[in-house]
């Protein structure tokens, strides 16, 4: 897993050694967000790249939170009334995309999750990125 936190290291990697849809996915992002005069990319975002070798326990420590539980009440996927608790989810050709808005000020974290990625996982997104 690969998270990137600074201007520098999101920028890197929209020109990385990224698969070539991913770096095209994270330019996009960069690119929209740039038009945000006087705020660097760090203080508007983070992107953390989930890969297959990735465990979804990892995933969890990295963002603060469980991503298969709904962050205000706990609710489990798979349990009766679960909802995510991202803002926005996107599949694309090899990946998933997930939003979330940490904070009042729009603060967020972008998740690209790669299709060979757990199953589990991989399970939800299909199911709410469908929906």
């Amino acid at each position: 897993m690969q998270i990137l936190r600074d201007s520098k290291s999101i920028e890197e990697g929209a020109g990385s050694c990224f698969e070539p849809e991913l770096r095209k996915l994270l330019a996009a992002k960069v690119k929209s967000l740039n038009e945000y005069e006087g705020y660097e990319l760090s203080e508007m975002v983070n992107f953390i790249v989930f890969e297959e070798c990735d465990t979804v326990a990892n995933l969890d420590a990295a963002l603060g939170f469980s991503v298969m539980a709904n962050r205000f009440d706990g609710c489990r996927y798979g349990e009766p009334g679960f909802s995510p608790s991202w803002e926005a989810i996107e599949e694309h050709i090899n990946w998933f995309e997930m939003v979330y808005v940490l904070s009042d000020d729009g603060f967020g974290v972008v998740v690209f999750v790669s299709k060979r990625a757990d199953p589990e996982l991989l399970k939800m997104l299909q199911q709410y990125s469908h929906q």
